[in-house]
């Protein structure tokens, strides 16, 4: 997993308070918040442990400020109840 050079350092987006491992913009691993990371990565980090849920997957993609997947559930599956 990456970092985007727009977030890195919480310049894009308050941090979440959710830490991982990836690889910043100095090319070496360290500890980022989610905000942090480039579309890309964010979305491995989302599916990474099964996914399955592009509802939830979109919402915290449009909470940090990146584009939506074209995989959202029909009317009517995964309503709470």
């Amino acid at each position: 997993m990456k970092t985007d050079p727009l977030r890195e350092g919480g310049a894009y987006h308050e941090a979440t308070g959710i830490y991982i491992r990836a690889i910043g913009q100095d090319g070496k691993w360290g500890a980022f918040d989610i905000a942090e990371l480039d579309a890309e990565s964010l979305t491995h980090f989302l599916t990474s442990r099964g996914g399955g849920n592009p509802w939830a997957e979109n919402t915290v993609r449009i909470l940090l400020g990146h584009p939506t997947e074209n995989t959202v559930p029909d009317a009517g599956e995964g309503r709470c109840k």
